[in-house]
């Protein structure tokens, strides 16, 4: 099957003078402090469902900390130092994409954590195959067990966070977990000693279907079930009750000290977690005792109480050779987002723990960290010459309430060429005591911030989209005061999830309109008014024919940020997926079909739902690039410049030599190389991986049978003294 291969631009590189692609690069440079202390890791991008594991990130013998942030599938490296967690996000790259769940292990006792993550209702594993370097193989893409009549995938719900520990103590990783019908634990007993002596294999078989012989039902617990195939269970309102597998979490340790493994277990329906103790053995678990309030009946007074769905891991936070307990919500929208990492410092020992509570914000009082979701543009606020920061959210959670949503204002305090943020208030304008919501009467949720001058007086006033696609004029009175002008914005309604921006689209002198939306779309409101009186009566909906949603259920939310790049225009957005999408062919095709040139713009990921805004944040004449996420958290991107088509094409075009040609242009499959050199042909993808090499020997040199797939792909050409790159 032939494949359509698009080659995008031609750059030359000589070994004295260099041309190169332009792009951003992720910085935690940027200085952001409150009340005078500064973030440590202000550009983490905020935490909402952490999931806690140890690993060596840069080889040092020192166990470091990884994050996988289960809102928007993100990984959060922090690297040891003395004690002290700093984030490192080159490590990033370093892990193969992952969703739902993740718990890093050694399954095969050569020192190194491996990694156990969720895959198609089971798990894969990826083992840790590093050596000078952090690196990842898949070895299991689906793990299976022998449940006596067949094989199948051992069934993990991601919902669940199985236990993957040694439950017999025989030297291997086994698996606890959820069984599909209800509140059972499966047993899945590795078999890599008892066949070949040794840990490094993954060969189970369901040992036992009720593990401990308890019953976990909607708001209790039944002990010492009998006959523990365990659905024959008397208690008439448990069996009434009896359903699909809803979502627990499993930590299993031995917290007694008597060689056997007890549970702690979080529940989607409890706010609480549990402490069963195992009565039994390693061999033969029976669960006698539970504790409902763990940890408090262990020497301290304050017990773990997430509104939501709470886990817990068991690792050392304090470097002292002792595991920690952390408590976080395993949920991704509805539990608490910004005091959801609650530390207990082990003040005794590994298999006879005794926890001490020290706070509820671990990691997350050293990074921005604004509840759920982040919406950042750059204003002026104080006319002091330096763009500060606003970023709005979807909210601040409040249990048994609706989320608290508002404006966060961060000053400029540094100078033209450092730019250093203080944050001076989450409420910004007092937003959240506002009822924007006029058909409630309450505060809207979902606050998107623009500014644009909307009345002629050379002020900047702003305009806020909300969840219900509407959208508010707050009219700037000046001195950085802004009041409220029109709630329901001249009764635009564009569905839901309106995200703004204010600016000339059409270069007519006034200022328009563009919002994106929940279903992944773009809406187009020309300004039809004066300078002095804005009128938006347009609606052009699915402007440039742009759709974000990757999942065809109206989940793209779009988050447009149209950017003047040397005096032509290019559309960035956001998605729900995370991804930036980036398009041009926007000048003097308004009305037409925009052209998309990629989905990962200069491969700039952060997590699910992703807000931009860029502006020259450190006034060297070059684009930067701010992101919002789903954790309520920002990342920095920084550049030498933005990618502009138009002025690259033209400075590339004056650089190529008329002795090098490639073509076809787009190509399917086979295209050709032209040159009177010869040299090295290298293809990599979009996310630089290389999957082609050949060696050139001849002027004209085809090539073909690379069974790439459809797509834009990055042509290297090497020879002495140059190299030659085709995007």
């Amino acid at each position: 099957m032939k494949v359509k291969i698009i080659i995008l631009c031609i750059t030359l590189i000589f070994s004295e003078v260099a041309f190169t692609q332009m792009i951003l690069n992720r910085d935690t440079s940027l200085i952001f402090n409150e009340n005078g202390v500064q973030f440590t890791s202000a550009l983490a991008g905020g935490i909402n469902s952490g999931q806690f594991s140890n690993i060596d990130l840069n080889l040092d013998g020192t166990m470091d900390l990884l994050i996988f942030d289960k809102s928007g599938d993100k990984v959060l490296p922090f690297i040891n130092d003395n004690g002290s967690f700093i984030y490192t996000p080159k490590y990033r790259k370093n892990f193969p994409n992952m969703h739902d769940w993740a718990i890093l292990s050694d399954y095969n006792c050569d020192g190194k954590n491996d990694i156990f993550t969720y895959s198609s209702a089971g798990m894969a594993v990826y083992q840790n195959t590093s050596n000078t370097k952090l690196e990842f193989t898949l070895i299991n893409s689906l793990v299976m067990s022998n449940y006596g009549f067949n094989n199948s995938n051992i069934y993990i719900s991601p919902v669940d966070i199985p236990a993957i520990t040694d439950v017999d103590y025989d030297g291997d990783l086994d698996i606890l977990t959820f069984s599909i019908l209800g509140g059972f634990v499966e047993y899945h007993k590795n078999l890599s000693m008892e066949i070949y002596g040794n840990c490094d294999s993954l060969i189970f078989e369901l040992s036992e279907s009720c593990w401990g012989l308890f019953y976990e039902g909607l708001n209790s617990y039944v002990l010492n079930c009998p006959n523990c195939q365990c659905p024959q269970i008397t208690n008439n309102s448990i069996l009434n009750n009896k359903q699909k597998h809803a979502g627990s979490t499993i930590l299993a340790i031995d917290i007694d000290n008597d060689n056997d493994k007890d549970l702690i277990l979080g529940d989607v329906s409890y706010n609480n977690l549990s402490l069963l103790i195992n009565g039994g053995d390693n061999q033969n678990a029976i669960i006698i005792h539970v504790d409902s309030i763990f940890p408090q009946n262990n020497n301290t007074t304050t017990g773990v109480e997430i509104n939501y769905f709470p886990a817990a891991y068991y690792l050392d936070i304090t470097n002292d050779g002792i595991n920690d307990l952390i408590a976080t919500t395993n949920s991704e929208n509805n539990s608490e987002n910004f005091a959801s990492c609650w530390l207990y410092e082990n003040l005794g020992q590994n298999t006879l723990p005794n926890f001490d509570f020290i706070k509820t914000n671990f990691l997350q009082e050293n990074m921005i960290d604004l509840g759920t979701s982040a919406f950042p543009t750059f204003y002026d606020y104080n006319n002091d010459g330096l763009k500060d920061l606003i970023i709005g959210n979807y909210g601040y959670f409040i249990p048994n309430n609706d989320p608290i949503s508002s404006l966060a204002l961060f000053e400029n305090t540094g100078n033209d060429s450092i730019p250093e943020f203080t944050l001076i208030d989450r409420d910004w304008l007092n937003i959240s005591t506002i009822n924007l919501n006029t058909n409630l009467n309450i505060p809207a949720l979902n606050l998107s911030p623009t500014f644009g001058d909307l009345n002629g007086d050379n002020d900047k006033d702003l305009i806020i989209g909300d969840a219900d696609g509407k959208i508010h004029l707050f009219t700037n009175t000046g001195n950085g005061n802004f009041q409220l002008s029109n709630a329901n914005y001249q009764n635009i309604d564009i569905g839901q999830f309106a995200h703004p921006q204010l600016i000339d689209v059409n270069r007519d002198g006034v200022t328009d309109l563009i919002i994106g939306e929940q279903d992944g779309t773009i809406n187009y409101l020309p300004n039809s008014g004066s300078i002095n009186n804005a009128i938006f009566d347009t609606i052009i909906t699915n402007w440039g024919g742009i759709d974000v949603d990757q999942s065809f259920i109206n989940t793209g939310f779009s988050t447009p940020e149209l950017y003047d790049s040397s005096g032509v225009y290019q559309l960035f957005s956001g998605s729900f997926s995370g991804s930036i999408y980036q398009f041009k062919n926007i000048e003097n095709n308004l009305n037409g079909q925009f052209t998309e040139v990629n989905s990962t713009a200069s491969n700039i990921w952060d997590g699910g739902k992703s807000a931009i805004t860029i502006y020259d944040i450190n006034n060297n004449d070059k684009a930067d690039m701010i992101i919002g996420n789903l954790s309520g958290g920002i990342a920095y991107f920084s550049s030498n410049s933005l990618i502009n088509d138009t002025t690259i094409t033209s400075n590339i075009i004056n650089n190529i030599p008329k002795t090098f040609n490639v073509f076809p242009n787009p190509s399917k499959n086979n295209f050709i190389i032209q040159s009177k050199y010869n040299g090295i042909v290298n293809i990599y993808n979009m996310i630089g991986k290389l999957v082609f090499t050949t060696i050139k020997k001849q002027e004209k040199f085809e090539i073909s049978d690379t069974n790439l797939k459809k797509g834009i792909y990055l042509i290297e050409f090497n020879r002495q003294q140059q190299k030659i790159i085709i995007r």
